[in-house]
């Protein structure tokens, strides 16, 4: 989807009080990632959709990114633009927008596999569900402290044993009264 259309979507989230997909396009518009023959465009379709503010910065912040992690591009824009010409002011404003930006924030590496879920991420103080059901992993009921290991599901129905006691002895709950506990 171009940013125009982003815009656009935006401005109509806005008007009609819709937070989730204004936080929506935020986000996706914040993950992507430009190159240099879309720099100038998205900063224009930024200074357009000034009055929303949110989505103008999530703009002007991957412009700015691109500016300052490229700035053998960015120089070659520069060269390329004459003073005076259509994109030049855009391209001056988006310069000092850059030079008072802060950094990006880098995406997270995920952690290693979790010792006690085996998870990326890590499934710590999550509900067990039948859909996040691991074998092997560290559980607890929600009121106690007691560390419990899984060993196999059973439609709805979770066997475990206590890690602190007897190795051989199972168990059987249903899986709605677990929570991971990989601490």
């Amino acid at each position: 989807m171009d940013y125009q259309l982003l815009g656009e979507l935006f401005y109509l989230a806005n008007k009609h009080y819709l937070d989730t997909l204004k936080d929506s396009i935020v986000q996706e518009v914040s993950a992507r990632k430009l190159v240099s023959g879309q720099v100038l465009e998205v900063a224009k379709v930024a200074e357009e959709y000034a009055h929303l503010e949110k989505f103008a910065n999530a703009l002007f912040q991957i412009c700015s990114s691109f500016v300052k992690d490229n700035l053998e591009a960015t120089l070659e824009m520069c060269k390329n633009e004459a003073v005076g010409e259509e994109n030049s002011c855009t391209l001056h404003r988006l310069l000092a927008r850059a030079s008072r930006a802060k950094p990006r924030q880098s995406r997270p590496q995920p952690a290693p596999d979790c010792n006690y879920c085996k998870q990326v991420p890590c499934l710590n103080g999550e509900k067990l569900t039948e859909g996040n059901f691991v074998a092997d992993s560290q559980v607890a009921f929600p009121t106690s402290r007691q560390k419990l290991k899984t060993v196999k599901l059973d439609g709805s129905q979770v066997t475990f044993v206590n890690v602190d006691g007897d190795p051989n002895k199972h168990y059987r709950s249903h899986v709605i009264h677990f929570k991971y506990c990989c601490e």
